[in-house]
C-alpha cells in the first residue's frame, strides 16, 4: 500500500472513529443515515487519485461530482441546483489549471495529435491540440492543406520554409486559445475567419493577397486570438 493511500485511509479511519465517539457522548449528535451510501465509490476512490495520481484535476471533479451528488440524494440541495453547482466548478477549476498550466507538470507540455488524410488529391495535415503550447514547423514539407483544431492553449503554425503548393490551406477551429500562423516573406495569403468573442489579427509587413501559390486561412474563432506575420 502506498504511503499516500495510507494517510488518507488512516485519517478516514480516525475522523470517522471521533465523529462516532462525539455522538454517543452526545457532544455532537446526527442521524446516520445510508441513503445515498452509493456516492461513495466516487468520492472515496477520488480522495485516493487526489494524493497519488499526477494529473490533480479529474480527482477534485470527482470529489465535487460525489458530494454533489450525496447532497443530491439527502435532499440537502435540489437536482436542478445539483447541475448548476457542478458546472459552475467544472469551470472554475478548469480556469485555475489553465491560470497555473506552467506549474501542472504534463498540462504544461499539452496534448498534440497529428495525422495525414487523403482528400481530393490532397494530403491533408489533421492537427489536434489542448492545452499547453505546441508549436509545428513544416519546413522542408510540400504543404498541401491542414484542418487544425486547437483549444485552451496556444499553437504555433510556422510555414517559412515549406513548399507551398497552389490552392493550399489552413481551416481553423480555436476555442478558448491563440494561435500564430507565420508565413514567408511574399506568400500570397487569403484571410476568412470568422471571429466570435475574439479575433483575427494580420501582422505581417507584405500584406500580398493575390498570386501564386496561394494559401488561404479559414474557420471560426471563439474566445481566443489569431495573429498571422512573416
Amino acid at each position: 500500500m502506498k504511503q499516500s493511500v495510507k494517510i488518507v485511509l488512516g485519517l478516514a479511519l480516525i475522523a470517522a472513529g471521533i465523529l462516532w465517539a462525539l455522538n454517543i457522548l452526545g457532544i455532537l449528535s446526527f442521524d446516520f443515515s445510508t441513503e445515498g451510501w452509493w456516492t461513495l465509490f466516487i468520492i472515496v476512490p477520488a480522495i485516493f487519485g487526489l494524493f497519488t495520481d499526477r494529473d490533480k484535476l479529474g480527482p477534485c471533479i470527482g470529489i465535487a461530482v460525489g458530494v454533489l451528488l450525496l447532497l443530491a440524494t439527502r435532499d440537502v440541495i435540489t437536482w436542478n441546483m445539483m447541475w448548476q453547482l457542478l458546472l459552475a466548478f467544472m469551470i472554475v477549476a478548469f480556469g485555475l489549471k489553465i491560470l497555473f498550466f506552467r506549474n501542472c507538470g504534463h498540462f504544461q507540455k499539452g496534448i498534440c495529435e497529428e495525422k495525414t488524410i487523403s482528400r481530393d488529391g490532397k494530403n491533408i495535415r489533421r492537427i489536434e491540440t489542448s492545452f499547453g503550447k505546441q508549436e509545428i514547423n513544416f519546413r522542408g514539407e510540400k504543404f498541401e492543406g491542414a484542418d487544425v483544431h486547437t483549444s485552451f492553449g496556444a499553437l504555433i503554425l510556422d510555414f517559412r520554409g515549406a513548399d507551398i503548393a497552389e490552392g493550399a490551406f489552413v481551416d481553423l477551429n480555436v476555442g478558448f486559445a491563440g494561435a500564430t500562423i507565420i508565413v514567408p516573406e511574399n506568400l500570397a495569403v487569403q484571410i476568412a475567419v470568422s471571429s466570435g468573442f475574439g479575433g483575427v489579427k494580420d501582422d505581417r509587413r507584405y500584406k500580398v493577397t493575390t498570386g501564386s501559390p496561394l494559401l488561404t486561412i479559414t474557420g471560426n474563432v471563439g474566445f481566443g486570438g489569431v495573429e498571422i506575420k512573416d
